[in-house]
């Protein structure tokens, strides 16, 4: 889906902002050894978007060797304790997959939970003005603007996790990685990112691993995701009218 955008428009500073976040964000990503391509679904769940994408594997890729895809997502939760899922599945087209190795799934109990009472809405509320309840609820659907009300007003919470899968060799097939989002239960996806390459696969990142949210990487993540949010947002209520 094309997003437009009027250099006139108060969609400027948003995409200024999104490109510089965006930047950062693949530059933390190539870091790592390998990586081979990058790209992101927003709002999967959302009416009227789409809820998968095709990643070509560039020339470069050794068709003999295993590819890691990095599977990041930010998710929104109504409640306060989050409960529910997330289910992924990705392969590549015409390649034999275990299904252990193509179904990610996004336990809330095992991604980092935090607070965010109002950035959403601030944000959006001060580049391009208040938008009804309904509309929101038409834009996000039910679901998921229940939870992004419920953050706004500091009793939901924001939710992030990175899952690594190793998918079998591509062989002589043309390498395209199909990743869908299936469902979400209980909590809903913001942004789904998906990095894929070869080589040492990147440190999976949960709620039960450390303190991620001292990292950098996990900070880029969730201001990119939650930039994502905020340009569809005003995509959905002003830019797809412009002509």
């Amino acid at each position: 889906m094309a997003y437009p955008a009027d250099s006139q428009s108060p969609m400027r500073p948003v995409g200024s902002i999104l490109v510089a976040v965006f930047t950062a964000l693949i530059a933390s990503s190539q870091a790592l050894a390998g990586v081979l391509a990058t790209q992101q679904l927003p709002t999967p769940l959302a009416p009227d978007m789409p809820s998968n994408l095709s990643i070509p594997v560039p020339p470069n890729v050794d068709p003999n060797a295993p590819i890691w895809v990095a599977y990041r997502t930010l998710a929104l939760s109504a409640d306060a304790s989050p409960s529910g899922e997330i289910v992924l599945d990705g392969s590549f087209e015409g390649v034999a997959t275990p299904i252990n190795a193509s179904i990610v799934v996004f336990n809330a109990d095992a991604m980092t939970v935090s607070t965010s009472a109002g950035t959403i809405k601030q944000q959006f509320d001060a580049m391009f003005g208040q938008r009804s309840p309904e509309q929101m609820k038409t834009l996000l659907g039910a679901e998921l603007h229940a939870a992004y009300a419920a953050v706004n007003a500091g009793t939901g919470r924001i939710l992030d996790a990175t899952i690594v899968k190793t998918l079998p060799a591509l062989g002589k097939n043309d390498g395209v990685l199909l990743v869908s989002v299936e469902r979400a239960s209980g909590i809903q996806p913001v942004g789904v990112f998906v990095t894929m390459g070869q080589g040492d696969p990147p440190a999976a990142s949960t709620g039960g691993n450390g303190n991620p949210e001292s990292s950098p990487a996990y900070w880029v993540g969730r201001l990119l995701g939650i930039s994502l949010f905020v340009w569809l947002l005003y995509w959905f209520f002003i830019g797809r009218h412009k002509s």
